[in-house]
């Protein structure tokens, strides 16, 4: 599949943070506390929007785009979905939860088995504390699970 990329301009917002609109789509709108956040929300907007449609408008040249307030920007975003850090933990603890009925083990035999502390583990379950690359594995390999669940781009960083 090609790659999606139109031109989005960012506005700062008043109360703080940025939204974001694209003009070539019309009602393909964001916001994010963040100019980082901003960023990954028009992504994922942008994702959203031209999933299931058959033909978007071409994009217009970012010289094209009217910049009207001191602050705002025009910037290229490509399509991509975006997953809240919330809903990594969230999908991780999941996993784990599923992979201990499935062992057939309590959080205290497997950390034991881990060779961790019962706390440590159940801050790793929580969300609290993530777990590192080789701690991940060990979890994965043990309860039988991808171990980068644990990472918001399916990988260690």
């Amino acid at each position: 599949m090609k790659d999606i990329i139109y031109p989005a301009l960012f506005h700062k917002a008043e109360e703080g943070g940025y939204w974001v609109e694209f003009p070539d789509l019309p009602g393909c709108l964001t916001e994010g506390e963040t100019l980082e956040e901003a960023y990954a929300m028009a992504g994922d907007a942008l994702f959203v929007y031209s999933d299931g449609e058959e033909q978007l408008n071409a994009p217009s040249e970012m010289t094209s785009i009217k910049v009207t307030d001191k602050g705002d920007f025009v910037s290229l975003v490509k399509a991509e979905p975006y997953e809240s850090e919330d809903a990594v933990k969230f999908r991780a603890a999941v996993e784990v939860e599923n992979g201990l009925t499935k062992r057939q083990l309590n959080k205290s035999q497997a950390a034991q088995i881990l060779g961790v502390d019962r706390s440590y583990f159940t801050y790793i379950i929580s969300g609290k504390k993530t777990p590192s690359p080789d701690m991940a594995k060990r979890i994965g390999l043990l309860l039988d699970f991808d171990w980068r669940i644990f990472y918001a781009d399916g990988s260690a960083v």
